[in-house]
């Protein structure tokens, strides 16, 4: 990762015609060959699983496989959310050894490192409730290993800058509570206070076809650190949503999502912005319903409101020139693959992105896309 003096890359399979077996040990073998000085230290599969057995046996697959491979211990996410060519890609994350000390930290299938630099501390990892059918439950259970992380590692929950939210069934509904709601509303409860001062984090709330939940995060401790929330002046921040845009039965208490569109972020000399899940929403409705062109093109619109002039002049940049770095590209239906890519490399040409197929939290969402924007 950037900020680690490191990044992360994509892997595919050089053919996409064979069983999930030799797809994986391509993949793999591809990872061998990779000799940039840095190390891996995090991988993320995505892949297609369609009934939870199927999960749990490509899941146990790749934690026999990568184990076998590598000596040090990796942190693993297997996310059921199928590439658009293939049956998985690798999402490959390194750092720099020589400046990073670092510590594996595990609880069970859940795991977090430890990276330090005098008193600098980034705390990287992921927990994951697959045990319930109901998203409250699994949702509760994985804040519980998050919370658990941050206390071994002595960390606030105010620490936390970045997560990502992966949730199995995203829209659909336990009873007459919406899953993405009720995962929420556990986030709330999980948050309380911790973040009025400094702002909420950046994240990405998206959906899966298996695996309950998975939360990825980033926190850092550091007086080195300068980190500053950034709005979208042309949208409603997520945490400031009325509730008639928010899923449930009028009578239940329903919280906001609790995230900033995107988050400033200064360390060692590294100066980056996350950008958070964008999508095609302007104010807090919908935009472009049923065309994936024009979603595409409002999304990106909302991204470059992100690292515009304006917002640049009020963060600590000393001119430097904004470069976004990597794109996630969710896409609701593979149909609108063609459409969502064309806009997509209209605007970003070839720059690194995965196209990955994943449901959106709202139903009239069709694509959303995450990254990063490096200030060099």
């Amino acid at each position: 990762m950037y900020f680690l003096n490191g990044d992360r890359i994509y892997i595919k399979p050089l053919k996409v015609c064979g069983t999930f077996g030799e797809e994986l040990q391509n993949c793999l073998s591809q990872l061998k060959n990779i000799n940039s000085g840095k190390k891996i230290f995090k991988l993320n599969f995505f892949i297609e699983a369609n009934s939870k057995e199927d999960y749990l046996h490509f899941q146990q697959t790749i934690h026999h496989e990568v184990y076998r491979l590598f000596s040090d211990e990796i942190l693993l996410s297997v996310l059921a959310q199928p590439p658009l060519a293939g049956k998985l890609i690798i999402e490959a994350c390194y750092y720099d050894p020589h400046f990073w000390k670092s510590d594996f930290v595990s609880k069970g299938e859940n795991g977090a490192v430890l990276f330090e630099q005098g008193d600098s501390q980034i705390l990287i990892g992921n927990v994951q409730s697959n045990e319930n059918e109901e998203c409250r439950a699994n949702s509760e259970t994985a804040f519980g290993h998050l919370s658990e992380f941050l206390e071994i590692a002595g960390f606030q929950i105010n620490s936390i800058i970045r997560q990502w939210n992966y949730i199995e069934n995203i829209l659909g509904f336990d009873g007459s509570k919406q899953r993405y709601q009720e995962f929420n509303d556990v986030r709330s409860d999980f948050y309380g206070d911790s973040f009025d001062e400094k702002g909420y984090p950046v994240a990405t709330g998206i959906g899966m076809n298996r695996g309950g939940i998975i939360i990825e995060f980033i926190a850092i401790q550091s007086n080195r650190l300068v980190t500053i929330p950034i709005d979208n002046p042309i949208q409603v921040a997520a945490h400031s949503y009325s509730k008639k845009v928010l899923v449930g039965e009028e009578c239940m208490l329903k919280t906001t999502p609790k995230f900033e569109r995107a988050r400033f972020l200064e360390l060692f000399g590294k100066k980056i912005i996350f950008i958070s899940g964008t999508a095609s929403i302007r104010g807090e409705q919908t935009i472009g319903i049923g065309d994936p062109a024009l979603q595409t093109e409002v999304t990106i619109e909302n991204i470059k409101q992100l690292y515009s002039d304006n917002v640049l002049s009020k963060i600590p940049n000393e001119g430097l020139f904004p470069k976004y770095g990597h794109a996630r590209v969710y896409i609701k239906h593979k149909e609108d693959f063609a459409a969502i890519k064309k806009t997509f490399r209209m605007h970003f040409g070839n720059l690194p992105v995965v196209y990955i197929v994943a449901d959106i939290c709202r139903p009239d969402l069709l694509v959303e896309i995450e990254g990063k924007v490096i200030l060099e």
